[in-house]
């Protein structure tokens, strides 16, 4: 019984497709076909499954000739069907939209997200919810009302998301150079956010540096020696206050580079600095120009640039350390005169 249930789907499935195909191959239609068109497709959706259905009448959401009817009866079948419709229908009601928007499933709002008819308060909407799929496809919307601050929201949820990360590097709409996107930089874009970063931090005068904390760097050498990768992130989580899961992908970066603006921005000294690196991954501590060209890059990179770039990659930010104070001079003796 069942599987004669399924076959009968599978068969109006097909069915479905080829009405589908049939109807696609034209832009416009008489008036009857398009009557008939409407109906069977009507009479389908209560025959099949969601998933099956969006999959089957997607390419119809883009139809100019698309009847709103079709799109009510899709919303009704929930689901995929519902995303469908919230993504492609022309005339939803603007309070359903805000709804999905504020409080509606993910399909739901990622569908509302990538609409081409998005203003302002929905987007900010979408924004609130904090979701990494819902920020991705308000991204990739090209439609979508773009703020300052909406860039700054979407950026930040790429942090924790390499690909995400790296969509954005590719787009030309986002900063190419922005900080917060570095572990998911190529060479060249790594090497132009750190040089930008110097610059900022040059001129600001912030060249000066503040050497690290002594247990905080004892600690980290000790588990880099011991190659414990876990207490490394929770070291630099403490020491950047930032969430372990941030740190970690700091320790896992395989170029290096992001532990080099890590041991700078904590002012390790290099010869620290060099014992970390022969620790690490067999790809950089097997290479004596690799863990040179760290040590020298950890050792140029301005604590003030360095720090910059682990705020922006943590999203935390290093205690406040004051620089060590030069002991007072002694007092001169007193002059005898006469």
């Amino acid at each position: 019984m069942q599987a004669d249930k399924s076959d009968r789907r599978t068969e109006q499935g097909a069915v479905l497709r080829k009405v589908v195909d049939q109807f696609l191959e034209r832009q416009l239609h008489p008036i009857a076909d398009y009557k008939q068109f409407e109906q069977l497709t009507i009479g389908m959706i209560d025959l099949l499954d969601d998933a099956s259905l969006a999959r089957i009448l997607r390419p119809i959401c883009l139809h100019p000739e698309t009847s709103q009817a079709i799109f009510d009866r899709l919303l009704a079948k929930g689901g995929a069907c519902a995303a469908l419709a919230m993504e492609f229908s022309p005339r939803l009601p603007r309070a359903g939209l805000m709804a999905a928007a504020r409080g509606g499933d993910p399909s739901a709002a990622c569908a509302v997200a990538r609409r081409k008819d998005l203003d302002g308060e929905i987007v900010a909407q979408l924004l609130r919810r904090g979701e990494s799929e819902v920020m991705k496809a308000l991204a990739e919307n090209p439609n979508a009302q773009r703020d300052d601050a909406s860039r700054r929201a979407i950026i930040e949820a790429a942090r924790d998301d390499l690909a995400f990360a790296r969509m954005l590097l590719d787009r030309d709409d986002f900063g190419a150079a922005d900080e917060a996107l570095f572990l998911a930089g190529r060479r060249q874009e790594r090497g132009n956010m750190i040089l930008n970063a110097c610059r900022r931090a040059l001129a600001a005068g912030g060249g000066q540096s503040v050497p690290a904390d002594p247990e905080l760097a004892a600690q980290l050498e000790a588990a880099a020696i011991r190659r414990d990768r876990d207490a490394m992130a929770a070291t630099l989580a403490r020491a950047f206050n930032c969430r372990k899961s941030r740190a970690r992908a700091i320790v896992d970066d395989q170029s290096g580079e992001a532990m080099a603006m890590a041991l700078s921005a904590l002012g390790v000294h290099p010869d620290a600095a060099t014992r970390i690196f022969l620790c690490a991954d067999a790809s950089i501590s097997h290479d004596t120009a690799t863990v040179r060209g760290l040590v020298d890059l950890t050792r140029i990179t301005p604590q003030g640039a360095a720090t910059e770039i682990i705020s922006a990659v943590t999203g935390g930010r290093i205690g406040v350390r004051e620089s060590p104070q030069r002991p007072a001079p002694p007092p001169r003796p007193a002059t005898k005169t006469g």
